[in-house]
Formats: C-alpha cells, sequence, structure tokens
C-alpha cells in the first residue's frame, strides 16, 4: 500500500501538470486562431450608380475590377463604340477593410425589361480593387435597373468560408445576410442586416456637389 501511495503522490503531480499543459496550450492556440480568423473577415460596400464609361474619373470610386458577363460586355462594346461613351448602371462593390479574400463566386441578378443574372469567379479580391458589374440591360433604351440578387461567396486568408447576400423582395424591401460556413456544408447565419430599400447612392465630394459623382 505504501508503494502504491508513494507512486500515486509521485504521478499525480506529474500527470496533473501535463493535462493542464496540453488544455492551456489547446485553449491558446483556439484563442490565437480565433483573433487571427476575426482580424482576417471582411465587410462590403455597395450602391449602384449611373456612370458614363470610359470612366473619366477612376479616383471617384477607385481604380479595380470590371466584370463582364455577356450582358456587361455587349453593353461595355457599346459604349466603347461611341465617341462620347454611354451611360450605364453599374454596382459597384468595395471591400471596406485591409484584408484580401480568395477563391470568390459573385452571382448578380438585376431586371429591365428581363431579369438577368450573370455569374463571375475571382481567384483573388485584393482590399483596394473597387469592383464594377454593369447593370444596364443590352438593348432596353435605358441604364436605369432594379438590383434583385447579389451573392457573394468567398475566404479569407485565415480560410474561414462566408456568403454575403441581398435579395429583394415583392414589397421592394431587401433581405441582407451575412452567413459562415461549418463543417464543410453547413451554412449559419451570423448576421442579419436591418431592411432597406436600395438607392442609388451619390457620393458626397469637397464642394458638395453631389452630380460630380453621377457624371463622372
Amino acid at each position: 500500500m505504501d508503494y502504491i501511495s508513494t507512486n500515486i503522490n509521485v504521478f499525480f503531480p506529474i500527470v496533473t501538470a501535463i493535462l493542464t499543459f496540453i488544455l492551456t496550450s489547446l485553449f491558446t492556440l483556439y484563442r490565437e486562431k480565433k483573433n487571427l480568423n476575426i482580424s482576417k473577415r471582411v465587410f462590403f460596400e455597395y450602391a449602384e450608380y449611373e456612370l458614363r464609361y470610359p470612366f473619366t474619373n477612376v479616383a471617384l470610386h477607385g481604380e479595380g475590377i470590371l466584370l463582364q458577363g455577356k450582358n456587361g460586355k455587349r453593353i461595355i462594346d457599346k459604349a466603347l463604340s461611341d465617341p462620347d461613351g454611354d451611360v450605364i448602371t453599374f454596382l459597384v462593390l468595395k471591400n471596406i477593410t485591409e484584408n484580401d479574400i480568395v477563391n470568390i463566386l459573385i452571382n448578380f441578378e438585376f431586371s429591365g425589361n428581363k431579369k438577368i443574372t450573370e455569374t463571375f469567379v475571382l481567384p483573388i479580391w485584393k482590399s483596394k480593387d473597387t469592383i464594377y458589374i454593369p447593370a444596364t440591360e443590352y438593348g432596353s433604351g435605358s441604364p436605369f435597373s432594379t438590383s434583385e440578387h447579389l451573392e457573394i461567396v468567398y475566404c479569407t486568408t485565415s480560410f474561414e468560408k462566408f456568403k454575403y447576400s441581398y435579395k429583394r423582395r415583392k414589397n421592394g424591401d431587401y433581405d441582407e445576410v451575412l452567413s459562415k460556413k461549418y463543417l464543410g456544408f453547413l451554412w449559419i447565419r451570423k448576421m442579419k442586416y436591418y431592411k432597406s430599400r436600395f438607392y442609388s447612392f451619390r457620393r458626397v465630394v469637397d464642394n458638395k456637389n453631389e452630380n460630380k459623382a453621377i457624371n463622372n
């Protein structure tokens, strides 16, 4: 009995110390990973602008990437063939953080005389890049359109997968949702934005002349 008691007295503190070290290390790794994940997450800013293309003032909304589906390419080609260009509605997307994202899938739907859906894939979206998506229906005779649905599926550089989306309802409201993917197949909503109607925004510049944002 004395031998057993001696062994217990010797090994129990050792086992306790080892378990404490392992649990502390795991907790520290979890906390550091969580903090890293949070620091790598992104948020988006979007708006619709009626802009003359080719752009005369790219600095107004930022340099970046012009995404063209079948409809968008026809609209852009038409504008390029006109010496004065053409006024086109653009959905302008910005990553308002300093974090890049990778493996991006964008689904965008808008309606003019009919609904148009276009899909885009990007290997990387650098935070400094503004994304422009033409949202005017080719052949409609008008630059105006109604944004119906946007979905952006992406991975952060810490390999978390998210889906940001908005969808227009019949009453004109938009449901905006941010979801995160768990276990490789389960989407769980992380945030639902307040409902709002989708309006075209004008950026206010130094001289308070908002029309600059619509005409450039």
